[in-house]
């Protein structure tokens, strides 16, 4: 593997959420705390491209488990179709019982997609903030896109970034925390990739890349820089409750 894997990437993001809190003065702790959480969630966000990353895999069935739902779906399917060239039992029963364990072994794409049509409708028929399209088209074809592509690009990452802050410019400062919170953490994980070996690309100029290749996945300097994130994390928040507590 040549990518930094959920720990080290969760950290990096809660650190950068936090030194945006520290540097924020008119926000308050709760607030603060929202930003933060948000990093720390957004900074797995760009990992909704891989089929098996962490947090891909909390919208599907393992591996061992999605094998056995298409083998079953295959069998049911041909036994719907046998049973229909014979015109016995109930083959429309069978098939729908194979197509059902087909899109169960699938959950992930359904998701992903389900909830990008939902936005982009949304988008269209109420008259949204664009923010709600961008998303909506990013979910929609997430599960068709490679793994460091177009969605951990910068160029992305921009267009996301403006998305949020001109919707949550003028929404309440918790609804502003999270959206920072939420830039903070996305492009914390672009950075965290820069360092090692794959790196991000440019969606635009695709041979462009950065790859400094200092950090292997699992790997001690990867455990040492999440460990040091933490530290600064946790001097950042002492600071915090003493100024604004």
């Amino acid at each position: 593997m040549k990518k930094m894997n959920k720990k080290g990437h969760v950290a990096v993001a809660v650190l950068t959420g936090s030194a945006i809190a520290a540097h924020l003065t008119d926000l308050r702790i709760m607030p603060d705390l929202l930003l933060v959480l948000a990093a720390g969630v957004a900074g797995l966000l760009p990992d909704l491209d891989h089929k098996t990353s962490t947090v891909s895999n909390t919208m599907q069935f393992s591996a061992k488990t999605r094998k056995k739902l298409r083998w079953a779906s295959g069998m049911a399917v041909g036994v719907g179709a046998v049973l229909f060239f014979l015109h016995q039992g109930f083959p429309l029963l069978w098939i729908g019982t194979g197509l059902c364990l087909a899109v169960a072994a699938r959950l992930r794409t359904l998701i992903l997609s389900g909830a990008g049509l939902l936005m982009v409708g949304a988008y269209l028929h109420y008259d949204e903030h664009w923010l709600l399209l961008l998303a909506g088209l990013a979910l929609l074809i997430m599960p068709f896109v490679k793994h460091r592509g177009l969605i951990h690009s910068p160029e992305f990452a921009v267009l996301l970034s403006a998305g949020v802050i001109t919707f949550t410019e003028s929404q309440t400062p918790l609804v502003y925390a999270m959206g920072l919170g939420v830039i903070a953490g996305w492009w914390s994980h672009l950075l965290a990739d820069s360092v090692t070996a794959e790196g991000i690309h440019s969606a635009l100029l695709p041979r462009l890349k950065v790859a400094l290749n200092v950090i292997r996945n699992g790997g001690a300097t990867e455990r040492w820089v999440a460990r040091i994130c933490w530290a600064a994390s946790v001097v950042l928040w002492i600071n915090l409750f003493h100024v604004k507590g």
